[in-house]
């Protein structure tokens, strides 16, 4: 491990043992405050949405309330939390709880045949953009605004099957990888004026991740396979796109998180381990790798995605140790 890992701090937000049983297979949330929210199996039995900043754990919603919580959740800035879950009768639905109250935006009893898979992502307005199926053999992507659920795309004519997670942008737009009825893969933003292409599988690039990432000031990141390996791209609002690292240092690259001006990436170096890394040197950008030590154990596992950073430079992972314990940490970059 290098002095950088060793030398940063992170903030435990929750550790398995007497009443948390598990936090796989989802991640944790974070909002612009550094609030943390996850997923928890319960010692006790069932499972909940908590929330916690280092000190007391708030419940923010849990058995008996819903039956289950199936996906990560993620935060708004106004203290809503979405997530999908099981409610009474084994019904699926996209849940958001505020304010001590919970109410179901979409579920199967609306006549949605499946919520999921992944999990919803939320804009600081409360924005909520999730994959749900519409009908038997047809997938959907959708847009909760607050008061009413709109569609933005849809299996069938273009589309053979969306990716990773649907982002919703503070404007409303919501940016997700898709599969093409023509066999190609792309990444696109769906915005009340209209789609617009980020990018597709072509003469530049021969796959894309599953999971792209985006900022507040429209940039989109992603992780993708180019001729000469596997890279990182971020592209701008106004569509200008940058390679900002292809393989040399890294042999893999599992997908990006974008905070601040930092583009982490999420990969495998040449010869070592999957991590956490801030920038294209595997050793000084290094923020936490599986073999790591840490909370006196080491760690054999580490998660994260879109929701799991902030504007701010938070970050919040997911880890599983080697004597077994899961723990959910937190730590502020540097951006």
């Amino acid at each position: 491990m290098t002095s950088a890992a060793r030398s940063r701090s992170w903030t435990p937000i929750a550790v398995t043992g007497a009443r948390f049983a598990a936090f796989a297979p989802y991640v944790p949330a974070v909002d612009e405050a550094g609030r943390v929210a996850f997923q928890a199996a319960l010692v006790s039995g069932g499972s909940g949405v908590f929330a916690g900043a280092g000190g007391a754990i708030t419940d923010v919603v849990a058995t008996p309330a819903v039956g289950a919580v199936t996906s990560h959740p993620d935060l708004d800035g106004a203290g809503g939390t979405s997530f999908y879950g099981v409610v009474e009768d084994g019904i699926e639905a996209v849940l958001v709880a505020r304010g001590g109250a919970l109410e179901a935006i979409a579920s199967t009893s609306d006549g949605l045949v499946g919520v999921g898979p992944a999990g919803p992502t939320m804009n600081e307005a409360g924005a909520v953009a999730f994959r749900a199926d519409p009908a038997d053999g047809v997938s959907g992507l959708f847009l909760w605004d607050g008061s009413r659920v709109g569609q933005v795309a849809v299996t069938g004519e273009v589309w053979s099957g969306f990716q990773g997670l649907p982002v919703v942008g503070g404007d409303g737009a919501v940016v997700f990888r898709a599969d093409r009825i023509d066999g190609g893969e792309g990444i696109y933003a769906a915005s009340a004026s209209g789609l617009r292409v980020v990018a597709e599988t072509g003469e530049r690039f021969a796959s894309l991740a599953r999971f792209p990432c985006l900022r507040g000031d429209g940039t989109v990141g992603f992780a993708a396979t180019l001729p000469s390996g596997a890279g990182v791209a971020v592209t701008d609002a106004a569509g200008r796109l940058e390679v900002v690292d292809e393989t040399g240092a890294y042999e893999s690259f599992r997908g990006v998180l974008l905070t601040g001006s930092a583009v982490v990436r999420i990969a495998t170096p040449v010869g070592g381990e999957l991590g956490l890394f801030c920038g294209p040197d595997p050793v000084s950008d290094r923020i936490l790798a599986i073999g790591d030590p840490l909370l006196g154990s080491t760690v054999v596992d580490l998660a994260a995605n879109p929701v799991s950073v902030n504007a701010s430079g938070h970050l919040a992972v997911r880890v599983r140790l080697a004597d077994g314990r899961e723990a959910i940490l937190h730590t502020a970059l540097q951006s």
